[in-house]
């Protein structure tokens, strides 16, 4: 009884659970509460909705872009009239068509209504609330490691990427590592294009060697080797590219790990902060924002966090410039740095100073060289002065290097035949990497909002050119 007595004072009852020991292990602590898992929102035997009945906001407000956009193919090509579409195909649950009877007749459907529904399914996973483990990307590659860019299945392997386990997947991660990783292709001394394939001609050969030499060096020891160590890449014409997360472009240095990158994001359309951000210099960081005035503000994509405060290393002392239009600077690490600019590359072209061949190298995804332009709609975009006519002559006199990539082979062909016949452009270039395929393009289909007919895989094919080298000779004539 006695016993009892002092057992129930030693530990009472109500008291056991609270104790940070137990009674037969005085080392061990009670575990911490847990908290409840979040389920998916969609299971994985549950992702195909129509766009109108989608459990997902962000797609029933995209159907109704879709109806209020897109015509029925139908009346189009049958009664020569436009008419919105409003009838949802059961099969691919995308609005196709005006009314059901125009879908019973619609022969030429069904030889996209399958990809239609892959892409219904990728929309619904990417919000289904799932664990996103393919989302998981590695950080610095292993000093001893060699990398390959021979295909998206040998890159991920020698990348240590978690294993895909299914196509849907791999769509997804194709799509979110498309532009870095076409970037590294390029320029990684073990890309897969070589002169052995065709695909880099002789003079590719000498403006890739010329980057690879600072690309590929060993880490500085000192400032003055830092600051021959670091890569400009003007990506011109940026739109979804500029949305992308910081840590997705960290991918470049950590191939390069020798090298300091700066990316500068150059468009109309380029993604910048909200304008409600705080602004950088009460918080201390390193990034600036600067207001271009008289400018009327536009709804932002992608709202970027706020910038983190210098880490204290000569490799992120960059400049805070003021390029006086729209801009937005950013150290993402002591490796990699970002400005997006929402202008034309001719309105602050003079501001990078001299270009150097080195250091400098230009990218264009998808640039519609070859569309006409919304300005001067008898001119393509390449010859028009309000879009890349201005742009592209000023690019080869720097003799700079130039990479162009085409959402399919009809793009990637109306783009290079475009350069024929452009003053300043035909014939004042030398191919770099001649018009292919591209092993690093997005696998997942893109359904445009205006025609659901409409439907690309970015970055399909890449080309290159640089301005062309007029050597002197001399003749030895008096």
């Amino acid at each position: 009884m006695l016993r009892q007595t002092i057992w129930k004072r030693t530990i009472p009852l109500n008291n056991f659970n609270k104790s940070s020991r137990t009674v037969f292990g005085f080392s061990l602590r009670a575990k911490p509460p847990q908290s409840p898992k979040e389920h998916p929102i969609l299971s994985q035997d549950d992702i195909f909705h129509p766009f109108s009945r989608s459990p997902v906001q962000a797609i029933r407000e995209r159907g109704e872009r879709i109806r209020s956009l897109a015509p029925c193919p139908v009346c189009l090509d049958v009664y020569e009239e436009r008419r919105p579409v409003q009838f949802e195909c059961p099969d691919c649950g995308w609005p196709t068509h005006a009314t059901q009877f125009h879908w019973e007749g619609d022969k030429e459907h069904s030889k996209y209504c399958s990809r239609l529904r892959e892409a219904n399914e990728d929309e619904h996973d990417l919000r289904s609330g799932r664990p996103l483990t393919e989302f998981t990307l590695p950080r610095e590659q292993g000093y001893e490691e060699t990398v390959s860019f021979a295909n998206w299945d040998i890159y991920w392997f020698t990348r240590n990427h978690p294993s895909i386990d299914s196509e849907r997947s791999r769509r997804h991660l194709t799509k979110l590592l498309t532009y870095p990783t076409t970037i590294s292709s390029v320029l990684h001394e073990f890309s897969g294009l070589t002169m052995r394939n065709q695909r880099v001609t002789p003079e590719g050969a000498r403006s890739l060697a010329a980057l690879r030499t600072t690309l590929h060096q060993s880490p500085p020891k000192n400032e003055e080797e830092d600051d021959r160590r670091k890569i400009r890449i003007f990506i011109l014409g940026a739109r979804a590219e500029s949305s992308l997360p910081p840590h997705v472009w960290q991918q470049l240095p950590y191939l390069f790990p020798g090298c300091r990158f700066h990316l500068f994001f150059i468009g109309p359309q380029v993604s910048l902060p909200s304008s409600k951000s705080p602004s950088l210099e009460a918080t201390g960081g390193t990034g600036a924002v600067s207001p271009a005035s008289g400018q009327p503000s536009q709804p932002m994509v992608y709202e970027p966090p706020t910038p983190r405060t210098n880490l204290g290393t000569s490799t992120t002392r960059d400049k805070e410039v003021y390029y006086g239009v729209p801009s937005y600077t950013t150290a993402v690490s002591s490796s990699l740095s970002i400005t997006s600019l929402r202008a034309t590359y001719s309105e602050v072209h003079a501001q990078f100073g001299e270009m150097d061949p080195f250091q400098d190298v230009f990218f264009a995804f998808s640039p519609g060289f070859g569309f006409p332009s919304p300005t001067s709609p008898h001119l393509n975009q390449i010859q028009s002065p309000a879009e890349w006519g201005p742009v592209v002559p000023v690019i080869l006199k720097s003799k700079c290097p130039l990479f162009v990539t085409g959402f399919s082979p009809t793009d990637v062909e109306r783009d290079v035949r475009s350069l024929d016949g452009v003053e300043g452009v035909s014939g004042e270039f030398d191919w770099i990497v001649t018009p292919g395929p591209n092993a690093f393009g997005s696998e997942k289909w893109e359904v445009a909002d205006f025609d659901p007919r409409v439907m690309v895989k970015i970055n399909w094919g890449i080309w290159g050119i640089r301005g062309k080298r007029r050597e002197v000779r001399d003749m030895g004539f008096d």
